[in-house]
Parts: C-alpha cells; structure tokens; sequence
C-alpha cells in the first residue's frame, strides 16, 4: 500500500512540472509567432495596419504578383554580389507585415547558419538583402471569406558562398 502511494506521489509531480513546461513552451511559441510591435528604431512611422484587432498570419493569404517565382526573380534581379559576401552560407528569414493597401511594414530578420542557428554575417550583406526585401512592392493583402485583412508573410532566402540559390 505505500509503495502505492509513492508511485501515486510520483505521477502527480510528473504531472504537475509537465504542466508548468507546456505553459513555458506555450509562451515562447506566442511571442515569436505572434504580433510584430511597432518598434520606432526600425519601423516606418507611417505604416498602419487598417484593423490591427484582425490581422492574418496565414501566409497563404498574401501573395506577390506572378507568385513565388517572380517573387525569387524579383530578389536575384536587384542582389548584387560582392566580393566579402563569399563568406555567407546560411539563410535570411524575413518576416513583415501587408496592410489592406498592399503597403509593406514592420521588417524583422533573422540569420541563420546551415545549421539553421542564428549567426552573422557581413554587415552591409545584411543591410543589402533587407533593403531589397523592403523594396519590393508587388504584394497584395490578404482577402479571405470575402473581406480584406492585413497580414504577415516570410520571406526565407537561402545563401551559399555569398549567392542566392534558387529553390
């Protein structure tokens, strides 16, 4: 009966900080998938969401003109290689928003190695690849069920020795 009572004890613990880990995961999860705050020493202070209470974060529902592959082409078209970028292999994650006037807004990087942990890379590559990024024009917002929302969209760019590669 107490050895009972000890493997009854034990299950209850096991429960009890399993729960507690869910909840951490939980929020780390929230916070990295969530909203993008307005950040005055990155963001445009023009850029408005027409609705923030109902902002999309399906990134289907965003879409680029002539779809993924103009997409690519527009961001090989304006990359221009340099020399010091033969250092790079990694990858670029890009996450921005689109208003309902098809207005880009809130730009957020990260880079990552071939591991796909966070890492550097030259400075002016950096700036390089979220200029283009920034530049591009040709997206439409999100239109679901029949009303235009805002939303966010990914764009992930992968690099070896310095250069794009195409998926």
């Amino acid at each position: 009966m107490l050895k009972n009572n000890y493997y009854t004890f034990f299950i209850v613990i096991l429960f009890v900080f399993g729960c507690q880990n869910s909840k951490k995961v939980q929020k780390y999860y929230e916070n990295q998938i969530g909203d993008t705050p307005f950040d005055k020493t990155k963001d445009k202070p023009n850029f408005k969401f027409c609705d923030s209470t109902k902002v999309l974060h399906k990134r289907a529902y965003i879409r680029y003109s002539g779809g993924e592959k103009a997409l690519e082409e527009a961001l090989i078209k304006k990359y221009i290689f340099q020399p010091n970028y033969k250092t790079f292999s990694g990858y670029f994650i890009i996450r921005f928003a689109v208003n309902c006037n098809n207005e880009t807004g809130r730009f957020r990087m990260e880079i990552l190695d071939t591991n796909f942990m966070e890492t550097n890379c030259p400075k002016d590559l950096q700036n390089h690849i979220l200029s283009i990024a920034k530049s591009l024009k040709n997206w439409h917002h999100p239109f679901y069920k029949g009303k235009d929302y805002d939303g966010y969209r990914f764009i992930n760019i992968k690099m070896k020795n310095g250069k794009i590669v195409k998926s």
